[in-house]
Order: C-alpha cells, then structure tokens, then sequence
C-alpha cells in the first residue's frame, strides 16, 4: 500500500483532474496529437487523420511561444504544490479520513489519471476532483470519461471512488475571484491615475463551437455567464463603477466552425475605455493560456491600440483558494462521498457520458426539463 511521508498508509488519496500540459520541447506533439485525437474534447471530420495533422502542424507554433515565455507548462509544478497544501489541511481537519494524499491526474500529460488510479488502489477512499469549476464535456467530462474508461478495465475500485464535479456557483468562489479582481483593479488605477469608468473588466473563458452549447446543449456557456453576473453583483454591491464583458478565447480547428462569440479579442478590438483588466475567469491554475495568450498576444492588442493593459492573477497557490478546495473535499466526506455529476447534456451524443454517471453514482443521468 501506498504510504504517506510518515509511513502511514494512505486512507483518502485525492485527484485533481486537469489536461495538463507539455514538459518540454519533445511532449508538445504528442501531447497535442491526444488532444486533437480527443472526441470528447473537439469533434473533427476524419477525426484520427485531421486531428493529427492539427497536432503537426501547430506543434512548431507551440513550442516556440513556451521557448518565448522561457519555461515550459508550469501546470504540474503548481498543482503538485496545492496537492500537498490540501492534503496537509485535510490532514489537520478531517483526522478520521487522514493521512491523505492529494496529486494531479492528467488528461494528456503525466501524470496520467490511470497512473495515479493504479498507484492509489489500496486507498480507503479515492476522490476525483475536477479542477474545472464550470462543467463541460470536453474538460470535465473528458476527464471523468478517461478515469471511468481505465476503471471499467480494470475493475475492484468502483466502492471506494467518487467525484466532485462543479463548483462555480459557490459563495466562496465568487469571493476569491472578487477578492483577486478587486486587488488588480485598484493597483491598476493607482498606478495609471484611473476612474473606474475608464477601466474595462474583460472576463476571458475558454471557447467551444457553438454547436456544442446551442445545439447539443452543453450548458458550459450558461455556467461561465452565471460566474461572471455573480462576480459582477458581488463587485456592483462593494461600489465598483466599471463596464465589464465577457470574450472567449483560445479558438483552434477548422476555420468553417463557428465558436461562441464575442472572442476575446473582438472585445478589445470594440471596446472605449482606456484601460483593460483581463479576468481567466475559467482557469484555476496559470498555463499557456494565460501566460502566453493573454499576457503576451491579448497584451499586444491592447497595447496596440493605445490602451493600457492588466491582468488579475490565477487562483495558483493562494491561501483562499487551498481553503476552497478544504471546504470542497470536507464537504464531499460529510455528504458520504456523494458523487455529483453535470446530467448528460439535452442531445447528448457522448458514447460514455450516461455510462460514466451511471457507473460514479450520480442523479440524474440524464438531462431533465
């Protein structure tokens, strides 16, 4: 049996489920090649050939932007910290389901979700915990379809597991974002001698076709749109006076593919004010997305049109948000390890989306009027 640094077996072993992202010059294409061979991420034509060709021809692209930044995905490093931060929380306040373990589980990186599975058989209690607080098929359900498909093969862990899916509409996530937001929005305007009237909040999620949310009916878009009006109420009601809006970034594919919209840089592109404050309103953990994308191309829009630019920090390694996720696992254990899923979505065509929640337990399966 796995043991903790203190020799003692593992009772709860906890894992934070991510994409992850590549290490190095040499993992970008085959991380990339996974991604776009991923169904439930992207739905492509002749998805094995197309999707590598994607891979291909975008790995040269990626890896200079992380030779750019001068690191590769930070994403492991950090989520391996906050693992060790929750486990020693959850160690202090939940002594009767301690020692626990806390470590990531990869969707395209190492390490693997099935990896981590294997390691941690012999745990009492195994926790999966999406590090995506809005649900989605293709990241949450992605990564719960990968862990329900390792364990459907190899089976004897079904008792013990269960998930923690979606979080967004929590009280005290709003506050952590509304604490970070508020924070970068006043140094912002000291620094620059702004009014809050010339500061634009840019709130910047990850995109989907739009196909995904207004036909098949995945209430991703919904659920970023709910985080955001709750941001907004708590910010309004603290006498913030600022404009705000909501951009999607990160398209890739097809060109004929129609994603949601506005993108994030149409927004910036449109927008009056003299300074923009970007929010990573979907991101828990900084990774290409923000590092590169926002603070380096997203920065370069604003800039070029004369405006000034900020962005508010990821959740990372923040004191508030290792409490969050405290709360979230304690809270899992005192509901008796009750698995929560997102229902499938309206015109679900997921091969594993219903057997998955059938499979962790979770009601309803399937999406009800």
């Amino acid at each position: 049996m796995i043991s903790d640094s203190n020799t003692k077996p593992v009772k709860t072993a906890i894992l934070l489920l991510n994409m992850g992202g590549p290490e190095s010059a040499s993992e970008v294409h085959p991380y990339l090649n996974e991604l776009f061979q991923d169904k439930e991420l992207l739905k492509l034509p002749l998805q094995k050939i197309l999707g590598n060709f994607i891979a291909w021809r975008r790995t040269p692209f990626i890896q200079q932007r992380y030779e750019e930044l001068g690191q590769y995905s930070p994403t492991r490093r950090i989520m391996e910290e906050q693992g060790q931060k929750i486990a020693a929380l959850l160690d202090e306040s939940s002594p009767e389901t301690a020692p626990h373990v806390c470590v990531p589980g990869f969707r395209y990186a190492v390490p693997r979700t099935g990896d981590e599975l294997e390691r941690f058989h012999d745990a009492e209690r195994i926790i999966l915990f999406s590090h995506y607080p809005q649900h989605s098929c293709s990241t949450s359900g992605s990564s719960l379809c990968d862990a329900y498909r390792w364990l459907n093969e190899n089976p004897g862990l079904q008792n013990k597991i269960s998930v923690i899916d979606r979080w967004w509409d929590r009280e005290d996530y709003t506050d952590l974002w509304v604490k970070l937001i508020e924070r970068k929005f006043k140094e912002f305007k000291s620094s620059h001698n702004l009014r809050d009237e010339d500061v634009l909040i840019l709130y910047s999620a990850h995109s989907l076709p739009e196909a995904y949310c207004l036909e098949k009916g995945d209430l991703y878009n919904l659920e970023i749109k709910g985080t955001v009006q709750n941001i907004e109420n708590k910010l309004k009601s603290r006498g913030l006076n600022h404009k705000h809006s909501l951009g999607w970034q990160s398209k890739v594919g097809p060109k004929r593919t129609k994603w949601l919209s506005p993108s994030t840089p149409e927004v910036i592109e449109n927008s009056s004010e003299k300074a923009i404050l970007i929010v990573p309103v979907a991101f828990t953990t900084d990774h290409i997305e923000t590092l590169d994308e926002i603070d380096i191309e997203f920065r370069e829009y604003v800039e070029d049109g004369k405006k000034l630019f900020s962005r508010a920090d990821c959740f990372n390694l923040d004191d508030s948000f290792i409490r969050l996720c405290g709360k979230l696992v304690e809270e899992h254990i005192a509901e008796n390890f009750n698995s929560s899923i997102r229902p499938c979505c309206k015109n679900c065509v997921g091969k594993d989306c219903a057997a998955m929640r059938e499979f962790f337990g979770s009601k309803p399966v399937r999406y009800q009027e």
